[in-house]
């Protein structure tokens, strides 16, 4: 159970001047909060690597079987509004 005496604590520890008029319901509310999470020590559950937040997994798809190149090519160079030798030609960037 929570007291006004460990919210004064608390308070110091956070450097926080907590008004006295909200130290009772400060009580009241985080020993609400505090219980709850007792509860749900309570629960029996197994936790693995995989459900802790910021585990490291692929979210990307296998690429097992890629496109072949040059399947697409023809009809890319048959929208391209110039192409030279098979190749989009572009205008010089850098000078």
């Amino acid at each position: 159970m929570l007291t006004r005496a460990d919210i004064d604590h608390l308070a110091a520890l956070a450097r926080l001047a907590i008004p006295e008029e909200e130290k009772d319901r400060l009580v009241k509310d985080l020993g609400g909060v505090l219980e709850y999470v007792s509860e749900l020590n309570e629960l029996d559950i197994e936790i693995t690597a995989a459900d802790r937040a910021g585990a490291l997994r692929n979210v990307m798809r296998e690429d097992a079987e890629p496109t072949p190149g040059g399947t697409y090519t023809s009809a890319i160079l048959e929208n391209a509004p110039d192409k030279k030798d098979g190749y989009v030609k572009v205008r010089q960037i850098f000078g």
